[in-house]
C-alpha cells in the first residue's frame, strides 16, 4: 500500500524528529552541562576562599600571640618560635623583627639581617603586609608568601612569616576521577601571581583572562583566580555523541510508529469510520432498449492526504489482510445510503450489480449481512446482483449452497472478469450462474488483430450455447458497442456511455441521456 503508507514521507518525518530531538537534547544537555560545571566551579572557589579566610585568620592570631615575644632576646624567645612554626601548617619560619632588622628566626636561632634584603618589596611601615616572591635569601628555589604583622604602636617591630605554597591539596580536590574539573588556579598577591601551571612566580598582568573567574580573599591582599570552561570541548563532543545516537533511536522509533499507526489496516479502519469511502454509480446499458437497465456500484476511497486510492490497489490489500469483509459491510451500507436516490433515478427492476468477494461466502454473518443489505433496500426496486470474481471462487468449498441460497432472496449471480483466470469453464460446469462479465481486456481486442481476440468470440459462442446474460465492461468506442449489439451481448457499460458517477451525477446523467 504504497499509496496509502508513503515510506519516503515517513523517512522524512523521521529523519525531521531526530534532527529537531538532536538539536534539542545538545541545547538542554549543553545548558545543563555549563549550569552544572558555574556551579561546580563556583563551590570550589568559594571553598578555597573560605580555607584561605580560616587559614589566615588563624595565622594572624598566632602571630598576634608572638608579638610579645619582641621583648625578649632571641635566646628567651626562640623555642617559643620555634614551638609556633613547627604546629603552624605551611610556615617555613617565624622571624622577630625590631626596627627594620630580623634579629630571630624560628629555624636558625639568632640572626642579624634587614627586613628590606629578605623581602624587598615587604613594607614594614604599615600594621600588616603581605607579598609574593621567588624564594628568599635561605631557600631561593621554592616561591615564598612574607607576611608581616607589626606590634601595636610599636613602627616597624613586629612578627615576620614564610610562607611555603603548597597547591597540592587544591589539585587533589579538583581531580574528579582522574579528570581535572578546572583549568587551574592563581594566586596573585599585588604584582606578583603563581599558578598551579608552573612553579615560579610571575607577573600578574600575563595571566590570561578567558575561562577564568577572580574573587578577593576577604580582609587581605589576595586575589584568586579560578581557571575553567564551563563548557569544554570534552563535554560537547560527549554531548554530540549521545545526542546523535539518541537521534537515530528516536529517528527508527518514530519511524518504526507512524508505520504501526499509520498502517494500512489502520488507514483503512479509520477510512472507514471517518466516512472517507463513498459509492460511485456506472450506468449499465441494455442492448436491445439502449436505456439505463441498472447500475454496477462502486467504492472509492477518497484519502485525507493521498488523495484518491485506485480500488485496485485497496481492495486487493483488504483481500489480502482479511479486511474484505468489514470492506464490503461498508459498501452495502454506503448503497444503502444512496438507495432512495437511486430509486428517483433507475427504473423498478433496475440491475443494482455489487461486488463480492469469494472470502466472504465463508464468513459466518454472511447470510446475516446479506439479509441485512436487502432489507435496507427499497422493496422491490432493485434486481440486486452479486458480482463474484471468478479468480476466488475455486477456493470456496461451499459456493454451491451459498448460490442457491442467495437465489432464494431473490439475488443474481454473476462472474466477474471471465475468462482472465484459470478454471472458468469448471464454474460454469458446477454452478448455475446467471451473468457472465466479460472483462474488458477482451473488448479492446475488437476490431485488432491480437492473440486473445478469438478468445472473445468463442466465450461469446459459448454464452450463446448455455444461454447465459452478459456484460461487456470497457466499451469506449462505438465500434466495440456495435460488435457486441451483433453479438447477442444483453449490457453494455464503459466510457462510451458514462463513467461511474456520485448518485447526484447519475441523475444528471439519466435525464440528459437519449440512446
Amino acid at each position: 500500500m504504497h499509496t496509502v503508507l508513503p515510506k519516503r514521507r515517513y523517512l522524512q518525518r523521521s529523519i525531521l524528529f531526530a534532527t529537531l530531538f538532536f538539536l534539542l537534547f545538545n541545547a538542554i544537555t549543553l545548558w545543563v552541562i555549563y549550569q552544572a560545571n558555574e556551579r561546580r566551579q563556583q563551590k570550589l572557589l568559594d571553598s578555597v576562599v573560605s580555607f584561605s579566610v580560616r587559614y589566615l585568620r588563624d595565622l594572624q592570631n598566632n602571630m598576634a600571640n608572638m608579638n610579645t615575644l619582641t621583648q625578649f632576646p632571641c635566646s628567651l624567645a626562640q623555642a617559643t618560635l620555634t614551638q609556633n612554626a613547627a604546629f603552624t601548617r605551611g610556615v617555613r619560619t617565624y622571624l622577630l623583627v625590631k626596627d627594620g632588622v630580623a634579629y630571630c628566626s624560628s629555624a636558625t636561632g639568632e640572626m642579624e639581617r634587614p627586613v628590606n634584603t629578605i623581602y624587598p618589596a615587604l613594607r614594614l611601615d604599615r600594621p600588616q603586609d603581605m607579598v609574593l616572591q621567588q624564594g628568599t635569601y635561605m631557600v631561593p628555589e621554592k616561591p615564598a608568601i612574607g607576611v608581616w604583622l607589626a606590634v601595636p604602636s610599636q613602627p616597624r617591630t613586629g612578627v615576620l612569616a614564610t610562607l611555603d605554597i603548597n597547591f597540592g591539596a587544591y589539585l587533589l580536590f579538583t581531580q574528579v576521577q582522574g579528570r581535572e574539573v578546572t583549568g587551574g588556579l592563581a594566586l596573585i598577591i599585588g604584582p606578583h601571581a603563581l599558578t598551579t601551571r608552573r612553579d615560579v612566580v610571575q607577573p600578574a598582568a600575563a595571566l590570561p583572562v578567558a575561562d577564568s573567574r577572580i574573587v578577593r580573599v576577604p580582609r587581605s591582599p589576595i586575589d584568586l583566580r579560578l581557571y575553567g570552561a564551563s563548557l569544554g570541548m570534552d563535554d560537547v563532543q560527549l554531548t554530540l555523541l549521545a545526542g546523535l545516537l539518541l537521534a537515530c533511536l528516536v529517528g527508527t522509533l518514530s519511524y518504526y510508529l507512524m508505520r504501526v499507526r499509520n498502517s494500512a489496516d489502520h488507514e483503512m479502519l479509520e477510512g472507514m469510520r471517518r466516512r472517507q469511502f463513498h459509492m460511485e454509480y456506472q450506468p449499465v446499458i441494455d442492448t436491445r432498449s439502449q436505456q439505463v437497465a441498472g447500475v454496477e456500484a462502486l467504492m472509492r476511497w477518497r484519502h485525507p492526504r493521498e488523495g484518491n486510492i485506485p480500488p485496485d490497489v485497496f481492495i486487493s490489500y483488504a483481500e489480502a489482510q482479511g479486511l474484505i469483509v468489514l470492506l464490503t459491510r461498508h459498501l452495502f451500507g454506503l448503497i444503502a445510503q444512496d438507495a432512495l436516490q437511486l430509486r428517483e433515478v433507475l427504473p423498478v427492476g433496475a440491475k443494482l450489480a455489487v461486488n463480492l468477494s469469494p472470502s466472504h461466502l465463508t464468513d459466518p454473518e454472511f447470510e446475516h449481512d446479506v439479509q441485512q443489505f436487502i432489507g435496507q433496500l427499497p422493496p422491490g426496486h432493485f434486481n440486486v446482483v452479486f458480482e463474484i470474481t471468478e479468480r476466488g471462487m475455486v477456493e470456496t468449498e461451499d459456493a454451491l449452497e451459498k448460490f442457491d441460497w442467495l437465489r432464494q432472496q431473490g439475488i443474481e449471480i454473476a462472474i466477474d472478469d471471465f475468462g482472465t483466470g484459470h478454471s472458468a469453464l469448471i464454474y460454469l460446469e458446477k454452478f448455475r450462474l446467471d451473468f457472465l462479465k466479460i472483462d474488458r481486456g477482451f473488448v479492446t481486442t475488437i476490431g485488432r488483430q491480437t492473440v486473445t481476440a478469438p478468445v472473445l468470440d468463442t466465450v461469446l459462442n459459448l454464452t450463446r450455447e448455455l444461454r447465459l446474460k452478459t456484460v461487456a465492461e470497457g466499451v469506449e468506442t462505438p465500434q466495440q458497442a456495435h460488435y457486441l449489439r451483433e453479438h447477442g451481448v444483453t449490457y453494455l457499460q464503459g466510457y462510451l456511455y458514462s463513467r461511474p458517477l456520485t448518485p447526484a451525477g447519475l441523475k444528471e446523467f439519466v435525464t440528459r441521456y437519449h440512446p
